[in-house]
């Protein structure tokens, strides 16, 4: 596992680069159990700024369902560092397992190639 998350001072988290993504997720809040509907609008491998109606609180935990294939989700235990009166909600993943990266990665840069191709 590698750790990406709060313990790692905010420049640290930040030196990931970010990429723009328009990616509906699932989350499921830890402390209740209750899974809520959220869009990341940006990912890097240290956490997501999510945009959520779910009213959440600094140091949430949080596990996040993200789709990366049509029958496949990568689960990311992952904390609430930041929230914003509109919604959005910047999430630092706790720990994310080399496997989870790499599907991470490759999700990014499909959607970036498909960014880039399309003329629009």
């Amino acid at each position: 596992m590698t750790p990406a998350g709060p313990d790692l001072p905010p420049s640290d988290r930040r030196q990931a680069p970010r990429f723009n993504i328009s990616l509906p997720v699932w989350f499921t809040i830890a402390p209740s159990g209750k899974l809520c509907a959220g869009m990341v609008d940006n990912i890097s491998l240290g956490g997501v700024l999510l945009l959520t109606d779910e009213p959440l609180v600094q140091e949430t935990r949080i596990t996040l369902h993200v789709p990366i294939a049509v029958d496949a989700t990568v689960n990311i235990e992952a904390a609430v560092v930041r929230t914003s009166d509109l919604g959005e909600v910047g999430v630092a993943f706790i720990a994310l397992g080399d496997e989870a990266m790499q599907r991470l990665q490759e999700l990014v840069e499909e959607r970036s190639r498909r960014r880039s191709q399309d003329p629009g």
